[in-house]
């Protein structure tokens, strides 16, 4: 029972509060490794397969420890980063009862839904408590960056939708359905960060195919439905791009212009990023650099660029595909994709609110680890592990 107060702290202090997660945090690994309950379990933990990848990850960081092109503290660093997956096995003995879990997603929700409201009531000009050293517009950051506030908000929808499923209230349904609008408003309008919105119509597909999926309706509407939809949100998605005053329609300008003149933009580094990625796989594909070799090998790179953007080196490839790849090689990344598989394929078979919540932070973070390196970061990396510690079958 302790250990599950100390996971729901650390979920409402997830939106708000670094010191909060770390504090609830070390509370939740204390008291599950006093608990009688986490030890009778180790047998399950030990067969289980999402324990096992993880395992297989924190072994692979410290086996590229050994032969890290970096410098060790680097590499100690970058571990240290990704110790959070130990909070995975340790939630799963604690979270086997639907109720727990319910309880766990519904003040997640609750703490997110919050900073919806800061950010719309900063946006009106209500409030002032944004940290002016996240810069921005009012709203756009309130107690994370845009990127993680960005995630958090994206991460909300999918947990009213699967709420709403949780739930045989019509009004709490309503409730929960117009927080989840309000939320994509405040992802599409308010925010400056493009994680989001790039995630956003990805949401809204993944959440037609739930609802039909419950619904089933006959063959004829369901087709109807399904073309009918992808067209709405394809069509819609094409058209945001493609206008090049919108924030999506300025990622292509931002690539042209970098390619073109070598100047810095947002995108143009990613770009950047990315190829100095593919380089360093073609390179290095089986055995990759070693654990916090990133900015060590993006230097050498650098130095050989011939332009400004070229010449910018990392220690973050905005990329968890590819930060993997590139330091641990191909069984780097066999492993997150083993990660988020069998995060996948638990979903299937489970009761209806369960499934649709986990299918929904897989969509979430899946989607987003294609434009950030989510475990690695402190927020996302936390929302991700605590969600399918708690959300996975032991």
């Amino acid at each position: 029972m302790i250990a599950r107060f100390m996971a729901y702290g650390m979920l409402l202090m997830l939106p708000v509060s670094v010191a909060g997660v770390n504090l609830f945090g070390g509370g939740l690994l204390l008291a599950a490794l006093l608990s009688r309950e986490f030890w009778c379990a180790a047998r399950k933990l030990l067969t289980n397969p999402m324990v096992l990848v993880t395992m297989a990850m924190l072994g692979l960081l410290l086996l590229g420890m050994l032969y890290t092109s970096g410098p060790r503290q680097e590499a100690w660093a970058v571990f240290m980063k990704y110790r959070k997956l130990l909070f995975l096995p340790l939630l799963l003995p604690f979270f086997q009862e639907d109720r727990h879990r319910l309880t766990a997603m519904r003040l997640l929700a609750l703490s997110i839904s919050i900073t919806v409201m800061a950010s719309w009531s900063e946006f009106l000009g209500w409030t002032h408590i944004s940290d002016p050293a996240y810069g921005g517009p009012p709203g756009d950051a309130v107690f994370k960056m845009h990127i993680p506030q960005g995630t958090l908000f994206s991460l909300l929808i999918a947990l009213c939708i699967g709420l709403a499923f949780a739930t045989r209230s019509r009004l709490m349904q309503a409730l929960l359905l117009g927080m989840a609008l309000l939320t994509a408003l405040d992802i599409s309008w308010v925010m400056v960060g493009r994680t989001g919105k790039a995630i956003l119509p990805v949401l809204a597909i993944w959440a037609v195919w739930e609802a039909l999926r419950f619904c089933r309706p006959p063959a004829r509407v369901y087709w109807s439905i399904v073309l009918g939809a992808l067209a709405l949100i394809l069509g819609a998605t094409l058209w945001v791009a493609a206008t090049p005053t919108t924030l999506l329609g300025s990622v292509p300008r931002e690539i042209h212009q970098s390619e073109e003149t070598g100047i810095p933009t947002s995108q143009g580094i990613r770009m950047a990023f990315y190829r100095k990625s593919a380089e360093l796989i073609s390179q290095r594909p089986w055995s990759g650099y070693g654990t916090g070799s990133v900015l060590t090998e993006t230097e050498i790179l650098a130095a050989k660029g011939q332009t400004e953007v070229a010449r910018i080196p990392t220690v973050n490839l905005h990329n968890e595909f590819l930060m993997w790849t590139v330091q641990l090689g191909v069984a780097g990344l066999t492993a997150i994709l083993l990660f988020f598989g069998i995060m996948l394929r638990a979903s299937f078979g489970r009761p209806v609110p369960i499934a649709i919540l986990l299918r929904g932070q897989w969509v979430v973070f899946v989607a987003g680890c294609l434009f950030n390196s989510y475990l690695l970061d402190f927020a996302e990396g936390y929302a991700m592990v605590l969600s399918a510690g708690i959300l996975l079958p032991l």
